[in-house]
């Protein structure tokens, strides 16, 4: 192999940059590789703040956990081609491993510190990445909880919907269960006690408009409004849906003596306006930004 050759591999080895890339900037550093690896990460970060402004909507929804701490994250990409590859994932893995090892339980709590090391070390994995995948990349939120919270469960779907919950008490198989439910029935709250009481009452003048149209007494009409709010509140709090393996039962009869302590549910890209684009498009798209 030549020198030039061995040079042009050692490169990608360090960088993770494509051939084309590093062939470039060992051009631009007369084939001197300390120089070649200086200018490369000197400007990948220019490039990286160029991407951030670009909508990233895809990605995955992962969990992970070990020992002492459970961590749910959503990690975004531009298109599902880039969040689909192996590249990605390594990045995903990688930044997980460094978020579960810290104290810090949400990405508002991270970005809120004055920890600058770890903050740091995640920038510059995203922003080495975003250079090898030619796309914006962003940890877009994260729950970290210790295990010592409670007996911690976490589910996710194709990477696409996840779940996290915390029991009172160990039970494998309920835990695991009831993040299916969460992630299969997306529960507004837990309880009647926990739902969001304004939400309450725009559902309540909703069914007011709906019921002032219909020509009955008061009286039923003020049944038909409770069975209306008593069938909203069944069917949005997690422990009085009907349960997933069975609907003839609720959840709040599964548990018997245990509790959910706390649960989150992640749905990847909600609330980001996406940007409409089938497969071919995507692929097109990536090839171009890995031209760039």
């Amino acid at each position: 192999m030549s020198s030039k050759l061995e040079l042009l591999k050692q490169l990608r080895d360090i960088t993770g940059a494509g051939i084309l890339d590093c062939k470039k900037y060992l051009v631009r550093a007369s084939n001197n590789l300390d120089d070649a690896i200086k200018l490369m990460r000197s400007e990948e970060g220019v490039k990286a703040d160029k991407k951030s402004s670009r909508v990233a909507a895809e990605g995955v929804v992962y969990f992970l956990s070990n020992s002492s701490r459970s961590l749910m994250i959503e990690i975004n990409s531009e298109t599902d081609f880039v969040a689909r590859g192996d590249d990605f994932l390594d990045y995903v893995n990688q930044t997980c491993e460094i978020i579960i090892s810290s104290s810090y339980s949400s990405i508002d709590d991270l970005n809120n510190s004055k920890d600058a090391s770890i903050k740091n070390n995640l920038e510059e994995l995203r922003k080495n990445y975003v250079t090898k995948l030619g796309e914006n990349i962003q940890i877009r939120r994260f729950h970290c909880l210790d295990n010592s919270e409670g007996f911690i469960t976490g589910y996710t779907h194709n990477n696409k919907i996840g779940a996290v919950v915390s029991l009172s008490k160990d039970d494998s198989q309920l835990s695991k269960d009831i993040c299916m439910q969460i992630v299969a029935s997306d529960p507004l709250a837990l309880d009647e006690n926990s739902i969001d009481q304004s939400l309450l009452a725009n559902e309540k003048e909703i069914y007011k408009a709906e019921l002032d149209k219909v020509d009955k007494k008061d009286d039923i009409k003020r049944n038909i409004m409770e069975g209306k709010i008593k069938k909203f509140i069944s069917d949005n709090t997690l422990l009085n849906q009907p349960y997933i393996k069975d609907s003839s039962l609720t959840l709040k009869k599964i548990l018997k003596d245990n509790n959910i302590l706390s649960y989150t549910r992640y749905q990847l890209g909600e609330g980001i306006e996406k940007k409409q684009e089938d497969c071919a498009d995507q692929r097109a798209s990536q090839i171009k930004a890995l031209q760039q």
